[in-house]
Parts: structure tokens; C-alpha cells; sequence
């Protein structure tokens, strides 16, 4: 009979596609990872892995073996959960999120997330959507709270809620009493953040939805130096509606009504299937209910 280790082994190893990989997913050595890994195709009646190539690939069998493996570690990792959340053992989860979660609800959410489970301590990792995608099917983190993410089949997602988003200029850049076309906006240009960065993503799809090519200035990685060239005179900006309230209210930014209007973009917990599904719904489940990016709240 194989034990779990054996299987997480397996698992890992189809899903990352080395033995090396796995290995250091499983925190052991590429040698006890090979051993186990030989151990599981001993006790197959067919080949798992493809002969040959620096990626291990899955035969028909491997296929086969790997839909059972999920199922199994799956239930193995809710009991797991659930049996530590009653014991009140100790860990530490490790959560992706973007710059906008960060300055809006994440408080809120870390808050109730410690009242409710003491003995789990949230390590934070703010970055772009993009790598914080990659770090989660990658093993790296435990989960993380992307807006739209565009995911495999082996990752999970828990929508969560929806941000507002908006095109913002100086203070009479644009007359705000009328709905600006796209056509028209692209005439100035158009501030963007690096290219994973889902003001740049949204912002691209909105205009070449219209046909319109903007000049375009790389305003960083961080929305708030966007929106402070924004207000500078700099150009225009595809930002967080939230996150900016002050600002328009102050007079130094002035939201532009835009025919089409923007989209809402959709806030998802993600997490891998297998391994950290349980732990992902409970952080999930609390996460919708803090899900809030307005500041006045």
C-alpha cells in the first residue's frame, strides 16, 4: 500500500514537473523525493511518466493515478484542517494580495481572521496580480486574493466581491459635467502601471475595446504614484474608484465619465486544490464578509 507521502510526492512531481521541484515543495531531499517517487511506479501496473524530456510528462495511467491522488490528498488536507483548528495548532499561512486590498479592507479582514483563529498567524505578501498568481500554483504561497485571475484547472477560486474602477484626470483636464468617449480620452496620454499590474491589463482591454491606441507613460508599480502624476497634470489614468474618494473630494482629482463606462472587476480568493483546499475556504469564508474597498466604512 502506498503511504501519503508517497502520493504527495507523486502529486508534486506531476504538477511541477520535476522531481527537484517537488522536492523542495516537500521541504525533503531530490533523492528521498526519487526513492518515493520509484516506490509509487513499482507498485503501478503501468508507467506514470513519459520516457525521456526534462519535464515529467503523465502517461494515460499517470493521468489516471493523478485524478485519484487529488481526491485523496484533498480529503486528507480538510480533515487535517479541521482537526488542527479544533486542536488550535499553530501555523502560519502565507497570503498574496495586491496594493489595493492592502490599503482597503485587509485590516478589517486580519482582524477577524485572528479572533476567530488565534493559532493561525497570516504572513502577508504584497506584490502585482501576476506573480502572486504564479507563486500560488507554484506552491508558494497558501493563497491569495487576485482580481480576475486567469487560473489552470488545478487551482481554485472564492469570489470574494467587486471594486469599482474609474478613468481619472487633473481638475478640469476633461469638462465634468459630460460623458468623454474613449476616442476622446486617448488624446491625452495615458498612465499605466508595470505590464502585470491589473490598472495596465483593465486599462488596455477598456481602449483597444474602442479602437484606441493612447501614448502611454509607465507610472511604476504603485497606484498611489499613478494617481499623484495624475493630479499633476501628467495624464490620464485607468485607478481604483475607492482608493482615490479623497482626493476628487479635495479637488485634486477629478473623475472622468467615460462612454463605455468601466467595468467592475471581480476580487477572488485563490488556492491549489489539493493541500490547502479546507484551510483556503475557511480564509475564504472570511474574506467575503470583509470584503469592502470603500475607505468610509
Amino acid at each position: 500500500m502506498l503511504s501519503v507521502k508517497q502520493i504527495e510526492t507523486f502529486y508534486w512531481v506531476a504538477k511541477l514537473g520535476t522531481v527537484q521541484r517537488a522536492a523542495d515543495k516537500l521541504h525533503i531531499t531530490q533523492s528521498a523525493a526519487t526513492k518515493r517517487l520509484q516506490d509509487v511506479e513499482a507498485k503501478s501496473a503501468a508507467p506514470l511518466f513519459e520516457a525521456g524530456g526534462k519535464k515529467a510528462r503523465l502517461t494515460a495511467k499517470g493521468h489516471e493515478m493523478l485524478t485519484l491522488c487529488e481526491s485523496l490528498l484533498d480529503s486528507i488536507g480538510r480533515l487535517q484542517a479541521y482537526r488542527d483548528a479544533d486542536r488550535h495548532v499553530a501555523r502560519v499561512v502565507q497570503i498574496g494580495l495586491t496594493e489595493l486590498v492592502a490599503l482597503t479592507w485587509f485590516p478589517a479582514f486580519l482582524k477577524e481572521m485572528h479572533e476567530l483563529f488565534p493559532h493561525l498567524t497570516l504572513q502577508p505578501y504584497v506584490d502585482m496580480s501576476g506573480p502572486l498568481r504564479e507563486q500560488v500554483i507554484d506552491g508558494r504561497l497558501d493563497l491569495a486574493i487576485l482580481p480576475e485571475p486567469e487560473l489552470p484547472a488545478f487551482v481554485t477560486r472564492v469570489a470574494l466581491g467587486s471594486a469599482s474602477f474609474a478613468w481619472f484626470c487633473r481638475p478640469g483636464q476633461f469638462d465634468g459635467q459630460r460623458t468623454v468617449s474613449l476616442r476622446e480620452l486617448g488624446t491625452v496620454p495615458v498612465i499605466e502601471q508595470v505590464p502585470v499590474s491589473i490598472v495596465t491589463i483593465l486599462g488596455s482591454r477598456v481602449l483597444e475595446s474602442a479602437g484606441v491606441d493612447p501614448e502611454r507613460i509607465c507610472g511604476g508599480n504603485n497606484a498611489v504614484a499613478v494617481g499623484g502624476l495624475v493630479a499633476a497634470g501628467v495624464g490620464v489614468s485607468l485607478l481604483p474608484v475607492d482608493l482615490f474618494r479623497k482626493q476628487v473630494r479635495s479637488g485634486l482629482m477629478q473623475i472622468v465619465t467615460t462612454e463605455p463606462a468601466v467595468p467592475p472587476v471581480r476580487y477572488d480568493a485563490i488556492f491549489l486544490k489539493q493541500s490547502h483546499s479546507a484551510l483556503g475556504y475557511m480564509v475564504a469564508d472570511v474574506a467575503r464578509r470583509c470584503c469592502n474597498f470603500s475607505l468610509d466604512t
